[in-house]
């Protein structure tokens, strides 16, 4: 089987490098913070102290980090992985960055005679705890053909969608949906909050109701239960829409709503909700409100 390279072991990363060592796939990996593979080294996995060392190892290197500075330093900073990779080594990129980022760095590892796939996924803790991501893809067809295995370990369904970037542009048409429906239900729910209902009532009825989108469902306990434990943080939700809004810019298309959605996210983020889960952009609306979170 392919050797197989993990950079990047948070919480996402951790559950999807730990689905492609129960696939009998030999993986190597590395985190900044060594103890995060404590728990994939029990299951059999060879963790190392940098992305080179990750590089030689591998035929196939995945790296899943927050934004296109980590994936950059991670690639090519002095222990990146071009210091350690052979021609031919294949780099797939699961991180959520822009598609004009995605092409540099494409661009930039061909130098190395190294190939790379745009892949990012939807989904947060549980589909890839489970293995059910989607699986958006953008790059060389024949390299995707050639790894698709390896990615069906992580997803359910991986789509193919064309040249490099294409991945990454789908990746944040479908985000810009999760932040507005993030926003509606938080709006809606502090409303009715405000006008005295029981949301544990409200959530019930919404839940069961055909508005209901698979992520009202789950996020709508969040809000009742004030349990705001992170499956996707807000931060890297505030990250999204920063750049949802730059790729519309080189566009040339124009998102009025997503400007808003933005701007609550990102005083959210200054308000110290960083770290919990994106729903907690209801509790920034609920102090508006003068409610209490």
């Amino acid at each position: 089987m392919k050797k197989v390279g993990f950079i990047g072991l948070g919480l996402m990363g951790a559950p999807m490098a730990a689905n492609v060592a129960r696939a009998g796939y030999p993986l190597t990996v590395y985190n900044r913070t060594p103890s995060k593979a404590e728990a994939l080294v029990a299951l059999g996995v060879r963790a190392v102290e940098s992305p080179r060392l990750v590089a030689e190892a591998s035929d196939v290197v995945i790296t899943m980090l927050s934004d296109a500075r980590a994936v950059k330093e991670g690639a090519f900073g002095e222990e990146g992985l071009v210091r350690g990779a052979h021609p031919g080594l294949v780099v797939i990129n699961m991180s959520t960055i822009s598609p004009e980022e995605t092409r540099q760095i494409a661009d930039q590892f061909a130098t190395y005679q190294i190939s790379m796939l745009d892949a990012p996924v939807m989904g947060s803790i549980g589909p890839a705890t489970s293995g059910t991501l989607e699986i958006l893809v953008g790059g060389d067809e024949t390299v995707f053909q050639e790894n698709k295995e390896l990615l069906a370990t992580m997803g359910k369904n991986t789509y193919y969608l064309g040249p490099q970037g294409t991945g990454a542009q789908l990746k944040l048409s479908m985000n810009l949906i999760v932040a507005a429906e993030l926003m509606c239900l938080s709006e809606a729910m502090v409303m009715a909050a405000k006008a005295g209902l029981d949301l544990s009532q409200v959530g019930q009825i919404i839940s069961a109701s055909n508005i209901a989108s698979n992520l009202i469902a789950r996020k709508i306990n969040n809000i009742i239960n004030a349990d705001f434990q992170p499956a996707f943080s807000l931060k890297n939700m505030q990250k999204d829409t920063s750049l949802i809004l730059q790729s519309a810019n080189s566009l040339g298309v124009a998102l009025p709503a997503v400007s808003v959605i933005h701007a609550l996210f990102t005083a959210a983020k200054e308000r110290g909700y960083g770290e919990q889960d994106s729903s907690a952009i209801y509790c920034v609306l609920a102090e508006l409100a003068g409610l209490s979170c």
